[in-house]
């Protein structure tokens, strides 16, 4: 019994050391440097929204053995940065420096740069609208058809953002819908809309259906339409 309890000790001090070595062995070996993408998450006063195209994300410079820097940043990280500090000193409009310290790491590994360091920030009152949507054609309707009603479902969305963005949009328009694709008596079709202004966004995730019927037109209103 004393001996299997000896062997259990022996054995438990054996991985200890080769983990012990393990460990020595990846602090030691030679440091790599990499470049990574950390997104920035601005985190604004209640009620404001951003309304300069302010950066969306840093680049750093990291050096560390390739056991812990290989993976870094593999779980969705952001750099997190609290605005309201400087709204409340500084008002609406603003510059945010960016540090190297402001952002964890791993025991082991070093930021030599990051870049951009700062950014301009401006703030605006955040606001939700009711923006119609016009559809946008391309091309011709089959020469045998006639379209006799075309529908798209919703016909508005809400979006928000900066009021004085909002301002300058009177409706939202969707990608060009070929018209050659009437070709049923009746038919619907999911369209994407055009982007966005960057500083404004969806209240929900649009999901834009156009509906239409047509006519089959006789042969004597096709030839008339080819003279």
């Amino acid at each position: 019994m004393k001996r299997e309890t000896a062997q259990r000790h022996s054995l438990k001090i054996i991985a200890i050391f080769f983990a012990v070595s393990l460990w020595f062995y990846v602090l030691n070996s030679e440091p790599i440097q990499i470049e990574r993408k950390l997104p920035i998450n601005y985190i604004v006063p209640k009620g404001f929204t951003i309304a300069s195209l302010s950066e969306k994300e840093v680049t750093l410079k990291i050096k560390g053995s390739k056991a812990f820097i290989q993976n870094i940043f593999s779980n969705k990280e952001k750099l997190n940065v609290d605005l309201n500090p400087y709204f409340v000193s500084s008002g609406k409009s603003f510059k945010v420096k960016f540090y190297a310290s402001d952002v964890t790491v791993p025991f082991g590994v070093e930021i030599l740069d990051i870049s951009p360091k700062e950014t301009s920030i401006e703030l605006d009152r955040n606001v939700i609208m009711e923006m119609p949507i016009k559809v946008l054609y391309i091309g011709d309707a089959p020469r045998d058809r006639k379209i006799k009603e075309v529908l798209i479902e919703p016909q508005n969305l809400m979006i928000s953002g900066p009021i004085e963005i909002l301002k300058s949009v009177s409706r939202l328009e969707t990608a060009p819908v070929n018209l050659a694709l009437f070709n049923k008596d009746e038919g619907s079709t999911t369209v994407s809309l055009s982007d966005l202004d960057p500083r404004l966004k969806f209240e929900e995730v649009p999901k834009v259906k156009l509906k239409y019927k047509t006519q089959l037109l006789n042969s004597k209103h096709i030839i008339k339409n080819n003279l």
